[in-house]
C-alpha cells in the first residue's frame, strides 16, 4: 500500500507540472507561485491520508474527523472533488469517512465544521447535512445566540459565529435573523475586533470570521461594522505583509492569521493583493506565500510549524480565493483572472462596463457578497472620496487633516483617505463643521471634487458664477469628466462615480 500511495503521489506531481493549474481551476492569488502552492498542497494532503479516507495530523496518526472536515473543505476550494476516486486511494474517500467514523461530534463548532464540509462538497441535501443542520437550529437559545449549555459555551462567539456560517452553506434561512445579528453586533470590542469568547481581547482570526459572518446576516461591506472590523485588521499588519493575532497575543505575523485576514479581506470585497493592503513591496499573499515548504505545506512562522495540516488548509483556502461559505460566490474576483462574466448584474455592453472593468482590475472598486456590483447603487461622501484617492494612487493621509470634521472620529474607516482628500483641497465640509460621510453624494459635489484634482493651470480657469458650484460643473463638462445625463442635484450611482473616475485617470495621464 505504501508503494502504491507513493506511485500515486509521483504521478500527481507530474500531472501537476505538465498541466499547470490543472488541480485549480481558477485563478489563485500569488499568479504562478500562488497556483504551484495549492498543487503542492494537494500533493502533501494526498501524503497523510489515511485508508480509511481520512486525514491525519501526522502521516500514519489516527484519521480525524475534525480534520477531514478542514481538509474537504480545502479540496473543494481548490477545485477538487473529495468524492472523486481520486481521493479514494482504497476505495473511501474524506466523506465516506465522515459519514462511518464513530468519533463524537461535541462542540457546537464541531457540528457546524462538518456541515460545512458536507456543503462544499454539495451534499448539504444529504441526510447527513440534513441530520447536522436539526442539530444546530436546536443549538439557537431564545436571545438569538447559538450554543450549547450543558457543554458551557455561553459567550463562545465562535460557535455562534460557525453556526451561522454552516446554516447559509446549506441554504437554511437563519432563525430570529435580527436577534442573532444584533447579539454579534454586540459583541464587537472598541477597537473594532471580536474575539472568540465574550468580552475576550480582539484577535485577528475571530475578527476576520466575524466579517464573513455579518456579510451572511446581510450586512453590507461598508457598515460602520465591517469598516470597524476591517479597521482593527489592518493595524496588526507587519511590515512583512503579514498579520499576528492581536497584540495581546504579540509576536511576528503568522500563517493561520494572515490566511484568516485575506479571507475577511475577500467577504468584504477588497483585494488583499490592492494598494489597501500592501506595505512596501508586501501584501498578505507575498508573506503567505513566503511560509511554504517544498512539501506542499506551510509553516505557522518563518522556521517553525506548528499543526501543519491546518495551517495549509488555511492557506489553500486564502489563495483559493473562497471565504466561508466556500459554496458560495464572493462578489471579489482576483484581478488577474479573466473579466468575462465580472458581475452577475453586468453586461460587456452595460454603458459603464468599460470604466468599472478597469477600476475593478486596479483594485480601486470591488463588488458585494452575492457577486453583483450594483451599478444602481447610491454612493456616500465618504466612499467617493475612497474612490478618488485609490483611483489616483495617492497615499492616504497619515495626519490629523480629518479631525476638523466633528463626524469623523479616529476610528472612522474613511478617516485615512478623507484627511488625504483634505490634504490635497479636494474637499470641503459642511458648514456645521461635519463633513457627513453617510450623506449621499450629489452630481454638483462630484464635479467640483473631479476639478479640483485637476492640474493648477485648468483650476485657473475657474470662475464664479450664479450657484457656488456652477464653475466647477462647467470645466468637468468642458474636460469630458462627468457620466451621461449628469444632473448637479441628483444622487450619483457607482456607475456614475465609476464612469467619471475613470474619465479623471484618463484625462490625467495624458498630462
Amino acid at each position: 500500500m505504501k508503494k502504491l500511495i507513493t506511485a500515486l503521489i509521483g504521478v500527481l506531481f507530474l500531472w501537476g507540472m505538465l498541466n499547470p493549474g490543472a488541480a485549480f481551476a481558477g485563478e489563485p492569488f500569488g499568479g504562478k507561485q500562488g497556483e504551484q502552492g495549492i498543487e503542492k498542497a494537494l500533493i502533501y494532503f494526498q501524503g497523510v491520508q489515511n485508508a480509511d479516507g481520512g486525514f491525519t495530523a501526522q502521516k500514519g496518526g489516527t484519521s480525524s474527523k475534525k480534520l477531514t472536515g478542514w481538509v474537504i473543505i480545502a479540496l473543494e476550494a481548490a477545485g477538487e472533488d473529495a468524492a472523486n476516486g481520486s481521493w479514494a486511494p482504497s476505495g473511501k474517500s474524506p466523506l465516506d469517512f465522515l459519514k462511518n467514523s464513530p468519533q463524537p461530534l461535541e462542540e457546537t463548532s464541531d457540528y457546524a465544521l462538518q456541515l460545512l464540509a458536507y456543503a462544499a462538497a454539495g451534499q448539504g441535501a444529504s441526510t447527513e447535512a440534513q441530520e447536522l443542520t436539526s442539530k444546530i437550529l436546536s443549538f439557537q437559545q431564545e436571545d438569538g445566540q447559538f450554543w450549547q449549555p450543558d457543554k458551557g459555551e455561553q459567550g463562545m462567539i465562535n460557535a455562534h459565529m460557525w453556526s451561522v456560517l454552516s446554516l447559509s452553506a446549506v441554504g437554511k434561512e437563519i432563525p430570529q435573523k435580527d436577534k442573532v445579528k444584533s447579539w454579534l453586533l454586540r459583541q464587537q470590542n472598541q477597537d473594532g475586533g471580536f474575539g472568540w469568547l465574550e468580552g475576550m481581547d480582539s484577535d485577528v482570526d475571530d475578527t476576520a470570521i466575524a466579517i464573513q459572518t455579518l456579510i451572511m446576516l446581510g450586512e453590507t461591506p461598508d457598515s460602520p461594522s465591517v469598516r470597524k472590523a476591517l479597521a482593527f485588521i489592518k493595524g496588526l499588519q507587519q511590515e512583512n505583509g503579514g498579520f499576528s493575532a492581536g497584540d495581546w497575543m504579540g509576536g511576528d505575523a503568522n500563517a493561520s492569521s494572515n490566511a484568516w485576514a485575506i479571507q475577511g479581506i475577500l467577504a468584504a470585497g477588497e483585494n488583499p493583493q490592492g494598494a489597501d493592503w500592501t506595505v512596501g513591496q508586501h501584501n498578505p499573499v507575498t508573506h503567505l506565500l513566503s511560509l511554504a515548504n517544498q512539501d506542499g505545506s506551510f509553516n505557522w512562522k518563518e522556521g517553525v510549524s506548528s499543526s501543519p495540516v491546518n495551517t495549509t488548509v488555511f492557506a489553500v483556502l486564502a489563495l483559493a480565493g473562497k471565504p466561508h461559505p466556500v459554496n458560495m460566490t464572493y462578489g471579489f474576483q482576483n484581478s488577474t483572472a479573466g473579466t468575462s462574466g465580472l458581475f452577475s448584474d453586468l453586461s460587456s455592453d452595460y454603458w459603464a462596463y468599460e470604466s468599472i472593468e478597469a477600476l475593478v482590475k486596479e483594485g480601486v472598486l470591488s463588488g458585494y457578497p452575492d457577486g453583483t456590483f450594483g451599478p444602481e447603487r447610491p454612493v456616500t461622501r465618504a466612499e467617493f472620496t475612497k474612490f478618488l484617492i485609490s483611483g489616483l494612487d495617492l497615499p492616504k493621509g497619515n495626519n490629523d487633516s480629518a479631525a476638523r470634521f466633528s463626524d469623523i472620529p479616529e476610528n472612522h474607516w474613511a478617516r485615512s483617505f478623507i484627511s488625504a482628500a483634505v490634504d490635497q483641497g479636494y474637499i470641503n465640509g459642511r458648514p456645521d463643521g461635519t463633513f457627513d460621510g453617510n450623506g449621499k453624494i450629489i452630481g454638483a459635489e462630484l464635479s467640483a471634487m473631479l476639478v479640483r484634482a485637476l492640474p493648477q493651470d485648468k483650476k485657473d480657469q475657474l470662475t464664479e458664477g450664479p450657484k457656488w458650484y456652477s464653475s466647477y460643473v462647467e470645466t468637468a463638462r468642458k474636460e469630458g469628466l462627468l457620466y451621461p445625463q449628469f444632473e448637479e442635484n441628483v444622487v450619483a450611482t457607482r456607475a456614475q462615480c465609476s464612469f467619471s473616475i475613470n474619465q479623471l485617470i484618463k484625462l490625467l495621464s495624458k498630462n
